[in-house]
């Protein structure tokens, strides 16, 4: 389910969201939401139809620091086992 919502950049800004300004947006948004532990590494994954490995070299390359902890150690072994 996604839901359309109407934010103004400041022009000058748009200079720092590369060619597409929404693709950019919405990545940084999963990375603070992320960083902020509101979602798991699993979570902005499936949000941005990402495996798992492709979201932790997304992580690694924006120099976001992985921080997998129990919660996530659970998550994936539930995951696993859902069958997925």
């Amino acid at each position: 389910m996604t839901k359309s919502v109407k934010i103004e950049i400041p022009e000058k800004l748009l200079e720092f969201l590369e060619d597409d300004p929404e693709k950019r947006v919405k990545f940084l948004l999963i990375f603070e939401l992320y960083r902020e532990k509101k979602i798991t590494i699993r979570q902005a994954a499936d949000i941005l139809n990402k495996t798992y490995r492709e979201m932790e070299e997304l992580l690694r390359k924006n120099q976001i620091f992985i921080d997998f902890g129990q919660s996530d150690l659970d998550e994936e072994i539930n995951y696993g086992f859902s069958g997925n």
